[in-house]
């Protein structure tokens, strides 16, 4: 069997369903009994420098200090249409590597490499971008949006995935029917959730989480570790629904399961074991899996339950080094006594044809292509359910609000009514350093808070290809314009006249300006440290770090001509410079104060004052122009970022092996000689 790999790229189309079933009339899997999946000699390594090069007299000296750590060792094995599948093994066994591998969902990563075939229907599948076409991936973890409804949720995704084409009455129908498959009437107008806000139950928002991966009706879901998380009863109702899914309604699931109850493992149609990376058993489960376990001396007690059987079986107890080469033992016995029986299996079964996707539906490929790619549908629904989100979380905004309105009050009672003397200089100096260092802590520390929390369902819903990051950062951008811009505005104009700030329309306006640009500015900087890091803590945590290394050099602490030489670049990049520069030139440029000989020393003006700052050859529209291009830049920044970060998989590569024939021929000759069941029973 040969393939020609200068074939399959992004742009092969795999053939539908009905196409498989039409053209090859053998392999393909009827329409519908879900995709028949199978897979070859799948191998994942990841090689990176060794921590100590090994003493080697022989060796040669200019060889590469690397090693090679492999996650899983020639995997093969198939998923039947309709047919509910787990991935078992203890921890660290390679299942959820497996899993990705799969579903084309393992990460891009220095020195990773994966080889091997995926097959859906008999058509080879060669790139991450045609089996998301072809198929849904359930998270572990849950990121839906805590605030929208079942329907809401279920709703955005069906407008996404079923594309403009499909009217919305169908798109409705299409929910409702999910919502009553995966038992969820009950719960469709309440709200998600999550670990703050109270929602539906875990095992609801689970189930939503694989609804959203239903609405374009995939033939063929992953799902890792559904049961994560779940008490015993909400695990087992959500294996049932899968179980359902499978058998009733045409789709092949594939799921890591770890710890599953006796219950559970009842409803597992085939097994897949795997044990440091390497396949222990692949096969039916129930008595299959039961008898092929006995007929190796490892039998499951009476009245236990096989899962943990099979569990304690193939893993190594590193208690004890006695302990440790005895089990260790056990499994090699195990493992070579799966590859001794697959070996005879597959010497009396032909080999089946491999054939490449063809052109056929590549008119279907690109009206799927085109509906994902439009921005415009995608950017009202990102607009509307992101505005629904943030006007919805009334405790966040509460308190945001109140904040801002007690240090309104407190700053206003303080420097209420300045008067226009020498003492009132340092006083407006003061209170202007005071508006521009709360406004950057304000919107870059609030605004880091909220972003990450989005960006973690983003990503998944971008792995899912729903939408592009464009999109949904110019929803995130507008949603803000209004929810700052107001509140900027009032809270400006009731301190402005409270402190009694410079007379004149035009210098409120200039001062009102000023602020809404340091404003967005800090937004900005948030937005570029949300879309930095993973971690939803992180970026919150980084934020104040940087204001107030802006702060150091905003020119209040310390003199513009006093900065080191080598941190230049950080007063260049200091937004709060810029607006406390262009705040202290619109209130003194050019203003008189009176003057008591008796009550101050020296006697100065505006102009004086902003010469000492070394402000004296500021320009407010330069400022205000420089605040707005580092708006741009910010944002344009972020939005890099995001684009950078976006999921990157790795495709299987060409390597077109069947099976690993060393191991397997040294396996099947023990087998051969009988020493596979002695050596599990003497032990």
């Amino acid at each position: 069997m040969t393939l020609d790999d200068t074939t399959l790229d992004d742009t092969t189309s795999v053939l539908s369903i009905e196409d498989v079933t039409t053209k090859t009339g053998k392999m393909g899997a009827p329409s519908d009994a879900g995709v028949h999946l199978q897979w070859r000699d799948v191998t994942y390594t990841v090689t990176r420098k060794a921590s100590k090069k090994p003493i080697d007299a022989s060796s040669d000296a200019d060889t590469p200090n690397v090693e090679v750590k492999t996650i899983l060792s020639h995997i093969s094995g198939e998923a039947k249409g309709g047919s509910l599948l787990a991935l078992m093994g203890p921890s660290g066994s390679g299942k959820t590597s497996l899993l990705n591998a799969l579903a084309f969902r393992v990460p891009r990563g220095p020195g990773a490499e994966i080889t091997g075939t995926v097959l859906a229907d008999g058509r080879v599948v060669a790139t991450p971008g045609q089996m998301a076409r072809m198929s849904a991936y359930v998270e572990q973890e849950d990121a839906l949006f805590a605030l929208s409804t079942v329907r809401e949720t279920l709703m955005f995704a069906a407008q996404l995935r079923l594309g403009p084409e499909v009217p919305l009455e169908e798109k409705k129908r299409a929910v409702e029917l999910v919502i009553a498959d995966l038992g969820l009437v009950a719960a469709a107008d309440t709200c998600v959730g999550n670990e703050v806000i109270r929602g539906v139950s875990g095992g609801e928002r689970k189930r939503v989480a694989i609804g959203m991966d239903l609405l374009h009706d995939p033939k063929l879901i992953f799902m890792d570790e559904p049961t994560s998380g779940l008490d015993a009863f909400q695990a087992l109702n959500v294996m049932t629904t899968l179980k359902h899914l499978a058998r009733e309604k045409g789709r092949t699931v594939v799921a890591s399961v770890h710890q599953p109850r006796s219950s559970i493992y009842a409803l597992v149609d085939q097994l897949v074991l795997l044990s440091g990376g390497r396949l222990m058993y692949a096969g039916d489960g129930g008595s299959r899996c039961s008898a092929h376990f006995a007929s190796l001396g490892a039998p499951v007690p009476q009245d236990f339950n096989p899962a943990d059987h099979f569990l304690d079986a193939i893993s190594v107890d590193f208690r004890s080094p006695e302990l440790e080469a005895t089990t260790r033992a056990r499994v090699e016995t195990l493992y070579e006594g799966f590859a001794a029986a697959r070996v005879e299996r597959a010497s009396g079964t032909a080999t089946g044809t491999v054939t490449v996707a063809s052109q056929g539906a590549r008119a279907e490929r690109d009206r799927a292509t085109h509906a994902r790619s439009q921005f415009w549908v995608p950017f009202k629904l990102l607009l509307f359910r992101t505005w629904r989100e943030q006007t919805r979380d009334v405790a966040t905004l509460t308190i945001k609000y109140a904040m801002n309105t007690f240090f309104c009050l407190l700053f206003g009672v303080v420097y209420l009514r300045m008067r226009r003397d020498q003492i009132s200089i340092q006083d407006r100096t003061g209170i202007l350093f005071f508006q521009a260092m709360n406004q950057a802590f304000g919107s870059a520390i609030g605004i880091s808070k909220i972003i990450p929390q989005q960006l973690k369902v983003v990503s998944r819903e971008r792995a899912a290809r729903m939408y592009t990051p464009l999109p949904y950062f110019l929803s995130t951008f507008l949603v803000t314009l209004p929810l700052e811009l107001a509140p900027g505005i009032i809270y400006g104009t009731v301190l402005y006249f409270m402190t009694a700030l410079r007379e004149g329309f035009s210098h409120y306006l200039v001062y009102i300006g000023v602020m809404l640009l340091e404003n967005f500015a800090g937004i900005g900087l948030g937005m570029c440290l949300s879309a930095s890091f993973n971690s939803v803590e992180m970026a919150p945590q980084l934020a104040p770090a940087f204001v107030i290394l802006f702060l150091m050099f905003s020119g209040f602490f310390l003199n513009e001509n006093n900065v080191p030489v080598f941190l230049i670049w950080l007063r260049e990049l200091s937004f709060i410079r810029y607006a406390f520069q262009a705040l202290c030139v619109n209130e003194f440029a050019g203003a008189e104060f009176t003057c008591d000989p008796s009550a101050t020393a020296t006697c100065i003006d505006g102009d004086e004052h902003l010469d000492r700052l070394k402000f004296d050859d500021v320009k407010i529209w330069e400022n205000c122009l420089i605040l707005f291009g580092m708006i741009v830049g910010f944002n344009a920044l972020a939005l890099a970022i995001i684009y950078y970060r976006q999921p990157k998989y790795l495709a299987l590569g060409s390597k077109e092996t069947t099976r690993d024939a060393g191991i397997e021929a040294n396996a099947a000759k023990k087998a051969h000689d009988g020493r596979a069941g002695d050596g599990l029973a003497k032990r």
